[in-house]
């Protein structure tokens, strides 16, 4: 089978087919615990490359899945049949203006970095994987990061795609879409905007009241404001609609000055507590790293090893040997939490992080380092990337960290409250864990350690999972905030936005993908019509 549709599929396309068994098991995985070996994988050249391979499959209902670098934690870009990898050949950067930049879907997040840099410019979103992920990963999961604070998600800075869709077909998507669609003889914006126009107020009043979301589709940022965006229905659709083959992104200036404030507290919950206050500064980053993540690896020896003339002693009536017992035990039990100033002005820039850091002098808070200079910040940010890094491969026996609940998302001040309440089923349950995440966006990255093999321990993963999903929702948080749905989340959907909105995200799928051959089983459940 596999033999003769790559023979059927070589006349077709011009890049690289890929088949062979050693091929299938590179692509069987990605970063979720998942393992599903696909067909063979395609390597487009270019866009009419793409269209020709979807036309194909089209008329033959074959499954097929766009994939990056693979970075996914849900297992979003594994499929038994065709997967696409944009990688190979279409990861270029096509275009750099003024405050745009176009690139192709597999250029990687941490080259553009490089580029735009030079001419005093960035993309902001920057999740952990930066210096390996793809745009076009990006957009499909609509990733966020630890600036996203300030500066917003993915979605926010798409101008406009192309796209090519489930039949072959393909074009440019922005605000302007369904008004040209006519002269095209296409009508799927024009029936998307008819469809969601209908249930405006639905999308409004049924959507998570927090600031980044990546479950299911993001109709909100769709329409909103009496406007129309439609090029941001592909943002966090993990590529069950269409293609991305091309994005034009809105970029930025460099911040001229940035000051970065490492706090330590004596636990998790003292942290949390100091949240809302250090939000009235408004950083432009507040990340957490619990002790859960620091003890497995030497994140905080490589900042406090490198930073002794940092270091802020307190104005309290202590010994300078119990200021340094105090410091060594927040090093191997406290929490830390990164704050970061940045704007053009110097002044107010150093007035929110001198206030701020007068703020934080109590006894529940000692400053391990604060720093301005690029070298400085690029090294304490590192570390904190690294830790997260070696956090998803630590062990534990027969245990690993597994991902269900590892993005939910609250509204900051209700941070603490969640916290407390995972904390105490992992105490009541006698379960390890990791548990870091995006503070001043109250995101919350956690993982129980579980061991796979065991049914017991799979069954009572899902029973937690359902009751913090059902706490987040209750809220009016999400369940997911940066990381997608993919296979371990679609189930749970329907739950967070209702049967109203659920059936909205089915009837999409219809629209743009009538045969339901693009990245089955994600996002929706639904019946194919093969």
């Amino acid at each position: 089978m596999a033999n003769s549709l790559a023979d059927e599929l070589i006349r077709i396309a011009k890049g690289e087919i890929l088949y062979d068994s050693w091929s299938r098991d590179i692509y069987s995985v990605d970063a979720s615990h998942y393992t599903i070996k696909p067909s063979m994988i395609l390597c487009p050249l270019d866009e009419s490359d793409v269209e020709r391979i979807c036309q194909y499959c089209f008329s033959k209902s074959l499954s097929i899945t766009a994939r990056g670098a693979g970075t996914g934690l849900l297992g979003q870009s594994l499929s038994d049949s065709i997967i696409i990898d944009f990688t190979r050949n279409m990861n270029k950067i096509l275009e750099i203006g003024t405050d745009y930049v176009i690139v192709q879907p597999g250029l990687v997040k941490g080259i553009l970095d490089k580029e735009l840099k030079r001419r005093g410019k960035f993309f902001p979103p920057d999740p952990a994987s930066q210096n390996y992920c793809t745009i076009g990963g990006m957009i499909a999961n609509n990733s966020s990061g630890a600036h996203c604070l300030a500066y917003g998600n993915t979605i926010d800075f798409l101008q406009e795609l192309r796209v090519v869709y489930s039949d072959g077909s393909s074009g440019l998507v922005n605000s302007n879409s369904h008004r040209s669609e006519e002269k095209e003889g296409s009508h799927r914006f024009t029936d998307l905007l008819r469809l969601l126009s209908s249930h405006i107020e639905i999308i409004q009043k049924g959507y998570p009241k927090v600031t980044k979301n990546s479950c299911g589709y993001r109709l909100d940022k769709v329409i909103n404001d009496n406007a129309f965006y439609p090029h941001k229905l592909f943002a966090a659709s993990e590529g069950t609609l269409g293609m991305v083959t091309s994005a034009r992104l809105k970029i930025i200036d460099i911040p001229l000055y940035r000051y970065l404030i490492v706090a330590g507290f004596k636990d998790l919950l003292s942290a949390l507590s100091f949240v809302p206050l250090i939000l009235k500064f408004s950083p432009v980053a507040l990340e957490l790293l619990d002790s859960t993540v620091v003890r497995h690896n030497r994140v905080k020896n490589n900042i406090i090893n490198n930073t002794d003339h940092h270091y802020h002693p307190q104005p309290r009536n202590k010994s300078e040997k119990e200021k340094e017992k105090e410091k060594e035990e927040n090093k191997e039990k406290g929490c830390l939490l990164f704050i970061e100033f940045a704007g053009d002005r110097l002044a107010k820039v150093e007035q929110r992080f001198h206030s701020l850091r007068s703020k934080l002098s109590s006894d529940q808070c000692t400053i391990i380092e604060s720093a301005a200079d690029e070298q400085s910040l690029v090294r304490m940010w590192g570390s904190r990337r690294n830790a997260l890094n070696q956090a998803t491969k630590m062990t534990v026996g027969s245990r690993k960290p597994i991902g269900l609940i590892e993005d939910t998302v609250v509204h900051p001040y209700m941070l603490y409250e969640h916290a407390q309440q995972l904390l105490q089923m992992y105490s009541k349950n006698k379960l390890d864990y990791v548990i870091y995440g995006h503070a001043g966006d109250g995101n919350l990255h956690t993982r129980p350690l579980i061991d796979l093999g065991s049914q017991a321990e799979v069954r009572l993963f899902d029973l937690l999972a359902n009751q913090v999903f059902q706490r987040v929702i209750r809220s009016g948080g999400t369940i997911t905030g940066e990381h997608g749905d993919g296979l371990a989340r679609v189930k749970y959907i329907e739950s967070v936005y209702g049967s109203q909105i659920y059936s909205l995200f089915q009837e999409i799928k219809s629209l743009f993908d009538p045969r339901f051959i693009m990245n089955v089983g994600k996002k929706v459940i639904i019946q194919s019509r093969n």
